[in-house]
């Protein structure tokens, strides 16, 4: 083995006439690196978007919701929250009301600005332990706004308000429909609301959406009894279970009721971003490989340019497993420096992402950053299958210098 490292470490060092196989060499190196090195940024990026809107969703909306078919709604409301709240799984629970509607901000200058939104009403005590809305508020702001006295208040995500330019303090307009919808009679009704703060998720979906109002006041705007809602809202001790505390508490409850968990909510939405995952491994793999077939071009020119040293070896007595070894080290060693200097950069990259970051157009994208999660076992994997294509594409050219006949090696050379 001493024999065969020795000889490879010898072949891969430049000479003045193997200057072109030298360049190309670099040349097969700097594929490799480039080829991990966006696989690793790629995969982290995929892995950061897959956790972030993951993260999104279960922040800003219930991981489990409760809705009923009974068209007296949910009558005792609290029986039912208890009932739900029995299940040891469960770590909160919280009434909510959805609401389509039109926000309208004036202006001293220029028409009235519409904005369609959705509304939540929400009871500002229990909302936290199913949603963690009060971390997300911007300039120290506080749900408790939504229980003052007089005009009520309303939170708006930072996208709406920035789009209606509205400011705390501000009165705004909500507008919902009425009765049926008809476009021959169309009724609605409006109320004005106090801006009272701005929550920010990341989103821009939910940023430029969704506003929060108290659930007393949404119970009075759309017509909800005094126990109503549309929804109650879920929290599970663990996320990835919520599918199966969602169908016990659909069992418990009974056939009026439904459970609806966050997976299933989202479930093509993140099955297209595993899939995308893939096809993104698939397609830049390509990088890899194109540089592997290089290295089958150095291995042959190598082969080529060392026909007569491979038949005074095999004349001397090395063994044919000793000379195709030889080739196959070659072609290792390219792969290996490769794949490391590659992993390097990847993972350089993926901490500058993380720590500086590059901003998005929210209005374009679902987040307003390029989130990235580096996983050791991507890196692994990216690392095995480049180093595993290497060694494929050094068994061909290895195995012809391996099977030269040194006598006519030396004949005509």
């Amino acid at each position: 083995m001493r024999f065969v490292t020795y000889i490879a470490r010898r072949y891969l060092r430049s000479r003045r006439r193997s200057r072109f196989l030298s360049r190309v060499s670099v040349t097969a190196v700097i594929g490799i690196v480039l080829g991990v090195m966006v696989l690793d940024l790629t995969l982290a990026i995929m892995n950061g978007f897959h956790a972030e809107m993951r993260k999104t969703f279960v922040e800003n909306l219930p991981m489990v919701s409760i809705v009923t078919s009974d068209p007296t709604g949910f009558g005792d409301i609290g029986a039912v929250i208890d009932a739900i709240g029995s299940d040891e799984e469960v770590t909160g629970v919280a009434p909510f009301i959805r609401q389509e509607v039109v926000v309208t901000a004036e202006r001293m200058l220029g028409p009235p600005r519409h904005k369609a939104a959705i509304v939540w009403g929400l009871d500002p005590d229990l909302v936290d332990t199913v949603q963690p809305l009060s971390r997300l508020l911007l300039h120290g702001g506080t749900l408790a706004v939504l229980k003052l006295p007089g005009t009520p208040h309303v939170i708006l995500g930072a996208d709406l308000a920035n789009s209606l330019y509205a400011a705390v303090g501000d009165t705004i307009v909500i507008t919902a429909p009425s009765g049926e919808f008809d476009l021959d009679n169309f009724d609605a009704q409006s109320r004005r609301y106090v801006v009272g703060g701005f929550f920010s998720t990341g989103m821009y979906e939910f940023d430029s959406r969704f506003a929060y109002i108290a659930i007393g006041a949404a119970r009075d705007f759309f017509g909800y009894g005094p126990q109503g809602a549309t929804l109650i809202g879920v929290k599970v001790r663990d996320m990835m279970r919520a599918p199966r505390v969602a169908d016990r508490l659909e069992q418990n409850l009974g056939t009026s009721f439904h459970a609806t968990d966050w997976i299933a909510l989202n479930h093509n939405l993140f099955q297209w971003i595993k899939l995308e995952k893939v096809v993104m491994f698939l397609l830049l793999g390509l990088i890899v490989v194109v540089a592997a077939f290089n290295i089958v071009g150095i291995l042959t020119m190598m082969v080529g340019e060392r026909r007569r040293e491979v038949g005074i070896l095999l004349s001397m007595g090395a063994q044919r497993g000793q000379i195709q070894g030889i080739f196959v080290l070659n072609g290792i060693w390219l792969g290996v420096v490769g794949v490391a200097i590659g992993s390097l950069l990847g993972w350089l990259g993926t901490m500058y992402l993380d720590k500086v970051g590059i901003k998005l157009p929210g209005d374009v994208y679902f987040l307003d950053h390029i989130p990235v999660i580096a996983r050791w076992e991507d890196f692994a994997t990216v690392a095995a299958v480049a180093l595993m294509i290497t060694l494929l594409a050094t068994l061909l050219p290895s195995r012809e210098a391996a099977y030269l006949r040194p006598m006519d090696i030396i004949r005509y050379t």
